[in-house]
């Protein structure tokens, strides 16, 4: 594991503005994927390198809904883009409408895909 690369992956996320100003600074240190566990928010880094990054969630655990709602995940997405909510409350949102983890692909076709039982919904990012 690499988690050396967490500490200036958390400077990235404090000064980008953007999500897409994120995903840039998380492709500048070499990061090409990665996956939250909603209920716990425990991320998985996939480096270039092959090398992966483990960053540890905080908190209690989310109760995850029993199946996958497109609507409401659709929902809580376009409410973080707007700045309507906050990551935690994002968080929340989305485990409600039963998405059990989102995978962000950065390279390539850059996308967003949030699964759940039953369904999924997958976003490009625009970057």
């Amino acid at each position: 594991m690499q988690n050396n690369i967490l500490l200036p992956l958390q400077e990235v996320g404090r000064i980008a503005k953007s999500y897409p100003e994120l995903v840039e600074g998380m492709v500048n240190l070499g990061i090409q994927s990665y996956t939250v566990d909603v209920a716990t928010g425990t991320t998985l880094y996939r480096l270039a390198d092959g090398g992966l990054a483990l960053k540890d969630g905080h908190g209690d655990a989310r109760a995850i809904g029993a199946a996958f709602n497109n609507d409401a995940t659709l929902q809580a997405v376009k409410d973080t883009q707007a700045g309507k909510t906050t990551y935690p409350e994002f968080m929340d949102a989305i485990a409600a409408a039963g998405v059990r983890f989102y995978e962000s692909t950065l390279i390539g076709k850059p996308r967003v895909t949030y699964i759940g039982t039953g369904g999924y919904y997958e976003e490009e990012i625009p970057v």
